[in-house]
């Protein structure tokens, strides 16, 4: 099931706002130095990055979504750290932090923007040389989700799309089944009116060597079996493993508001509910085959509003840090989509959903710039939502742009991970069809060096997805860019605008581009009328 975070932050804000009045913030100004420019915070915010150019609004870390962490880095060489959630803004040259427990120092670690990153990296973060496992990187993704809820979550339509993925001519890696599957939330029962046969359904998957991953979240339905059974009563022996409401002396479950109604919460501070889950989802994955899952939510601002959880210190952050680390160590097999102070765990982390829109605060153009940002956070292994977006909404009514739906395949090709859901062959022309399998298949085709890339950035830390900035410093850079570097030799210039048009910025050097063509850096090319089947890219000449 495709998620909806900003549903859960907006019923939040009030409970945010309270928390953050009942503390005294401690607030630190630093003066920006000339040209300084900065990155991190929260990944969902990466459209906006670098900061620094002009004043900006205040986030507040612990109610942000995605990809977050209490780290900003610097292009002059410095970052800031704590370990506990922070506020910023840049206000007139200034950078304006505050902190409910500590004044937050810059560190000095260097001059440049990879100075600062490999600094942080080293200090707080666990780059241990562990990867997701290979074939999430050198095979294209599918997920079933903007099929299912356009032609019905039902077992007939997932055999459907599974029987046409196998003979459509796309490879595939990983294949996950999304939401609706479930008689109810926390039950790991398939609705059986609509899935008769999930074993069934399953093996179909399995037989053509499909790693196959399903829905989950961490919720359960209020009043239902599973919610008594979880939730405290003396006769089970102290049994307790939901959240409880906040008021004090309280042995309530909470009731959390998100997407898809409200439920109760596995209390994952709690070590024996942690388990419990974990072992639910082993002996459910189990049952049917499957072999990890796609975990949803967790969201820090969904337990601001009504959530006390076992361990009394837990911030909201620290309950989605227990969830991804828990998705990470039980499940080598998984996707995640929001997680905080996670930096260098072996994570599959999925960018918020995108829209099927050129421009917009949710769509294609912002899909570089938060990767970009996601990575200065410690967590490379990036899948950029869906190709042409996984907001469903976008699609109802058959509202498909082809050029948009080719052009975010080529922006996917040579990204970490390339994940499909709306189905080409039947939303494209037969040209549009070919077109996205060539862009598959060059994904295919430079596996060899992203994974290269991936095993470099689990020992070292550095982003596979690179900022302009991060590999050319005190060049210009340092501002928003629709181009990327893919390691330290590819520089990946997508076309994201319905024009067709392109203007690439080479560093000094010399480039040779997908074309065969040799260029002379430092140079600003202006391609005009770029084809549909052409991803601009330009390899570094030693």
């Amino acid at each position: 099931m495709k998620s909806s975070p900003g549903l859960a932050l907006s019923v939040s804000v009030a409970a945010l706002v309270a928390m953050r009045l009942a503390a005294v913030p401690v607030v630190t100004e630093i003066p920006l130095l000339e040209g300084e420019r900065w990155w991190g915070g929260g990944g969902a915010d990466g459209q906006s990055q670098p900061y620094g150019i002009a004043d900006s609004r205040r986030i507040d870390l612990r109610g942000h979504g995605n990809t977050s962490s209490p780290l900003l880095v610097s292009s002059c060489g410095r970052y800031v750290w704590s370990e506990k959630p922070f506020g910023y803004e840049f206000r007139a040259g200034r950078l304006v932090l505050d902190s409910d427990v500590e004044r937050v120092e810059p560190v000095v670690a260097g001059k440049t923007l990879k100075d600062a990153y490999l600094a942080a990296a080293k200090a707080h973060m666990r780059f241990e040389g562990r990867t997701p496992p290979d074939i999430f990187f050198s095979l294209p993704q599918w997920n079933n989700w903007i099929e299912i809820f356009l032609n019905g979550t039902n077992q007939k339509s997932v055999d459907a799309f599974t029987e046409e993925l196998a003979k459509s001519g796309f490879q595939c890696g990983v294949y996950m089944m999304d939401g609706g599957w479930l008689s109810h939330q926390g039950s790991y029962e398939f609705y059986a009116k609509d899935f008769p046969d999930p074993r069934g359904m399953f093996g179909r998957i399995n037989a053509h060597g499909w790693k196959s991953l399903i829905w989950t979240a961490h919720f359960v339905t209020p009043d239902s079996r599973e919610y008594k059974r979880l939730r405290y009563h003396p006769k089970l022996n102290g049994l307790d493993y939901l959240a409880y409401r906040r008021k004090p002396g309280s042995h309530d479950a909470a009731v959390v508001r998100w997407w898809s109604g409200i439920s109760a919460v596995y209390d994952l501070t709690k070590p024996e509910a942690a388990e419990f889950y974990a072992k639910t989802l082993r002996d459910f994955a189990a049952e049917y085959g499957i072999t990890g899952f796609k975990f949803d939510a967790g969201d820090p601002a969904m337990f601001i509003e009504d959530c006390r959880f076992h361990d009394e210190k837990a911030d909201p952050v620290d309950y989605t840090r227990l969830y991804a680390e828990l998705a990470a160590r039980e499940f080598p097999y998984h996707e995640i989509r929001v997680s905080w102070k996670c930096g260098g765990l072996p994570l599959v982390t999925r960018l918020n959903d995108r829209a099927h829109a050129w421009t917009g605060s949710r769509a294609q153009d912002t899909v570089i710039p938060q990767v970009v940002a996601a990575g200065l956070l410690g967590c490379p292994y990036l899948v950029a939502d869906m190709v042409g977006g996984g907001l469903e909404l976008s699609f109802v009514g058959g509202r498909i742009d082809e050029k948009l739906f080719v052009r975010s395949a080529a922006m996917q090709a040579l990204m970490p991970m390339m994940q499909f859901s709306p189905a080409p062959w039947r939303h494209l022309s037969k040209s549009g069809v070919e077109l996205c399998r060539a862009f598959a298949q060059l994904h295919v085709d430079f596996a060899p060096y992203i994974l290269e890339t991936a095993r470099h950035a689990s020992v070292t830390g550095e982003p596979i997805v690179r900022a302009m900035e991060y590999e050319f410093p005190h060049q210009g850079f340092n501002r928003p860019m629709q181009q990327f570097m893919l390691g330290s030799r590819w520089l990946v210039a997508p076309v994201v605008t319905p024009d067709d048009a392109k203007t690439v910025e080479l560093p000094a050097g010399k480039w040779r581009d997908d074309l065969g063509e040799t260029h002379e850096g430092p140079k600003t090319l202006r391609l005009e009328n770029v084809p549909l089947a052409r991803l601009p890219r330009y390899e570094r000449i030693p």
